[in-house]
């Protein structure tokens, strides 16, 4: 009989013991849509309790942990329990595996928890709210837009406290929303519609996936307390909203490819304009580049140009668009700066794209523009000559080409008086020499000083930047301090230019 009641004392026992150090597993809400939180929870008690570390639940990583700890007496006994949270995103539906717990030593296994992940189910008349997409048309061509429009509709009696709208997120698409909501009512809903524009960027067939609303209401809660604690006042402080999801229809497009690799849809016009057409030589020329059209003009692309022995500095373009009377388009403005020491021309430019119209590809083309350069380097013509006799021949200058008349001499001279009008020519030719160099060397020093002192009276880092522009090869201090004021002008740098250093470059040089 004794041997009878220790077997059930021990069987209690261990039963109390199983109680006390029991190990619970939930999984919240078992049934979700692809990309919602779910939060797997392990409860145990226990006074030492080990959770697992877990990374990730299939191939969905912990995005957060949390954990809540409560004691119990009772009769006098104490207990913990402790529950830790693991939160991750949905992607399918899976087998959340069996975990290892360990509560006062001992090991004890969770029980597997299954997770559904189905399709959202798009709202529908009827329905207090109901969201929907559509589109304009759903075939279009690469850079041609989308006019897409998604609606909130909700009824007249229905309430809402706050609503959250997804967005449309689409890869090979470039997004646009419009600022403009258009309200309306539609039978017993009132609508509210927000639009955007979507740019094809690569042709193919694609499914616009549905887009979520979260309704949130509020849920107040009483304190408990009564009296004044239950006033809206205070129980206002303790109101949690409640969320309600509801889903959009999804929709498909067909993009198909512009030909010969085109990007760009529309219809535009190009016009390149100059601010001089004569300029004195190493002083800049600016160019200024517009294209204007009806399209995807954010897709113009930046101009290069490539002229021999001139040195060209391009800003980065601008471009100003907006939609206009159901159309998008705007201005591509783009400014280069030339630079040159002889005359030049600047090269036709063109624009290919597809025309909406004509459904057709369409080339538009600037003139060549050509740009006298004052004072500039002789060209690579062969000079004139004078002929003094079979074999000897007088190089002409170029400038002074047009006061001399060729003309032949054929005058016997005595062999002495050759060697002396020989000798006199040869010094005259050093003299004059000597003489050229001295006043060159007086020219440029009156230039250098003349640039020393425009460098001092540059009243901002413009004028410095074109000051010093055609010089940006000389010197590498003074390319770094065009480098710097580029970054003032243009992007808003704050960079401090030290004129005294230029000054003395330009001394050296």
């Amino acid at each position: 009989m004794k041997q009878t009641l220790g077997k059930i004392f021990l069987i209690l026992l261990f039963l109390s013991c199983i109680s006390f150090a029991g190990v619970k597993v939930s999984i919240n809400p078992p049934v979700v849509y692809k990309g919602d939180m779910v939060q797997l929870t392990i409860t145990a008690d226990g006074d030492d309790i080990e959770f697992p570390q877990i990374a990730q639940v299939g191939n969905s990583p912990i995005v957060g942990t949390s954990s809540s700890q409560t004691v119990n007496i009772i009769n006098g006994n104490m207990s913990k329990t402790i529950s830790k949270t693991y939160t991750f995103r949905a992607t399918k539906s899976l087998k959340v595996p069996s975990f290892v717990v360990k509560v006062d030593g001992k090991e004890f296994k969770t029980k597997e928890q299954s997770l559904k992940v189905v399709k959202p189910t798009a709202s529908h008349r009827g329905q207090p709210f109901v969201l929907e997409m559509s589109l304009d048309k759903n075939i279009s061509y690469v850079g041609e837009p989308l006019n897409l429009t998604l609606s909130f509709k909700s009824k007249l009696n229905a309430h809402a406290d706050k609503i959250q709208l997804g967005e449309p997120k689409l890869e090979d698409f470039w997004v646009k929303k419009s600022d403009e909501v258009t309200k309306s009512t539609e039978g017993e809903y009132i609508v509210q519609s927000l639009h955007y524009k979507l740019f094809p960027q690569k042709a193919g067939e694609y499914t616009i996936p549905a887009i979520e609303a979260l309704i949130g209401k509020v849920q107040h809660q009483r304190s408990g307390l009564g009296g004044i604690f239950d006033d809206p006042f205070f129980s206002s402080i303790t109101e949690q909203l409640n969320w309600q999801k509801i889903y959009s229809n999804s929709l498909k497009v067909k993009v198909n490819p512009l030909p010969n690799g085109l990007e760009l849809y529309g219809d535009y016009t190009i016009k390149a304009t100059v601010d001089k057409r004569k300029v004195h030589a190493n002083k800049p020329v600016n160019l200024t580049i517009t294209v204007q059209g009806k399209g995807n003009i954010d897709d113009v692309k930046k101009f290069d140009l490539d002229i021999a022995n001139v040195i060209v500095y391009a800003d980065e373009p601008k471009i100003d668009a907006r939609e206009q009377n159901g159309e998008y388009g705007g201005v591509f403005t783009q400014k280069i700066a030339l630079i040159a020491d002889q005359n030049f021309t600047i090269p036709s430019l063109s624009l290919e794209y597809f025309d909406k119209k004509s459904k057709s590809v369409k080339t538009v083309k600037t003139e060549p523009i050509d740009i006298e350069v004052i004072g500039g380097g002789v060209g690579a013509k062969s000079q004139p000559s004078i002929e003094v006799s079979p074999t000897q021949k007088i190089e002409v200058p170029k400038v002074i080409q047009s006061n001399v008349q060729t003309k032949v001499v054929t005058k016997t001279e005595d062999s002495y008086l050759k060697y002396i009008f020989l000798g006199i020519g040869f010094l005259l030719g050093i003299g004059s020499m000597l003489l050229v160099n001295m006043l060159k060397k007086a020219k440029e020093a009156k230039k250098e000083t003349d640039m020393v002192r425009a460098i001092r009276k540059a009243k901002d880092d413009q004028a410095l930047f074109n000051l010093l522009l055609p010089y940006s090869k000389k010197d590498k201090r003074i390319s770094k301090a065009l480098n710097l004021l580029e970054e003032n002008i243009y992007k808003g740098g704050k960079n401090k230019i030290d004129k005294e250093e230029l000054m003395e470059v330009f001394e050296e040089i």
